[in-house]
């Protein structure tokens, strides 16, 4: 028996204990995260960091970004009525919030089954961008608030506790119901003294959404929110599931909350 070299071998349990946490350490890595995000999530997330950057660099001209109702209008700048919600100003501790409810709750919400047909989220999204357009219009005549991507992320987490109602969550130790927790959230805004009117511009818009995309649907008859055939056609490209479901197939009625029940999670919690 060799004396100059011990090997130190594993069996059984230790092993696999062993083997566990390298995979578990190797599937939480940055990259593996990213890339686990849905498909628009992940798109989002890229072009909101990347505008940030070349903000931040000075490469690009954030006066070309803000939403500007005459410039639309009158000289026809339309991108503006979409870059708008891309950028929540230069880095900040602001920023990185905006970012984690963003990933946490788009994620979540692009899972939910009543966007289970190819292009109903991209429908989702682009009805909550021109509804927030037109109503900063309305509310700050007339040029519309510049930002409104922070109002784009409320829209994004009222809808979600308005498909989840009944998932609990912890919020400053705090265990809430999925559908307070945009009222927390403003509460919140409140107490530190924040600005909420992008809160309240967010909640109206999902509001919005969520009455005439299943409200009406159930109370009157009526279908008004259809996603158009060629976003389901041209998102069934892209994504591996879902198929090529019809454009205009009926949202799944919202189930009534006690459906949502479940084990509660810390906020941005998997």
């Amino acid at each position: 028996v060799s004396r100059g070299h011990s090997h130190r071998t594993c069996s059984g349990l230790g092993c696999e204990r062993a083997e566990l946490r390298a995979t578990t350490m190797a599937e939480n890595t940055p990259e593996q995260w990213y890339k686990n995000l849905p498909l628009l999530t992940r798109i989002g997330l890229t072009a909101i960091f990347g505008i940030t950057v070349l903000v931040q660099l000075e490469i690009l001209n954030p006066m070309l970004l803000y939403l500007n109702w005459p410039l639309v209008i009158n000289k026809l700048q339309v991108w503006r009525l979409l870059t708008s919600v891309f950028f929540f100003g230069t880095f900040s501790f602001q920023f990185l919030f905006q970012m984690y409810f963003f990933t946490s709750f788009s994620s979540k919400l692009e899972h939910n089954e009543v966007f289970s047909q190819p292009g109903d989220y991209l429908f989702f999204l682009l009805c909550q961008i021109l509804l927030l357009d037109v109503i900063s219009l309305l509310l700050a005549w007339p040029n519309g608030y510049p930002m409104l991507g922070p109002a784009l992320v409320f829209a994004i987490i009222y809808y979600w506790s308005r498909r989840e109602p009944e998932q609990a969550l912890s919020f400053f130790s705090f265990t809430i119901k999925a559908y307070q927790f945009p009222f927390a959230l403003i509460f919140f805004q409140l107490l530190i003294g924040g600005n909420i009117w992008m809160d309240l511009l967010g909640l109206a818009s999902g509001h919005i959404y969520y009455f005439l995309a299943e409200v009406v649907p159930q109370e009157y008859g009526y279908s008004l929110i259809k996603t158009p055939s060629f976003l389901t056609n041209f998102m069934a490209r892209y994504t591996g599931g879902g198929g090529g479901g019809a454009a205009g197939v009926n949202r799944p009625a919202a189930p009534p909350p006690t459906r949502f029940g479940g084990a509660g999670q810390r906020l941005g919690g998997n």
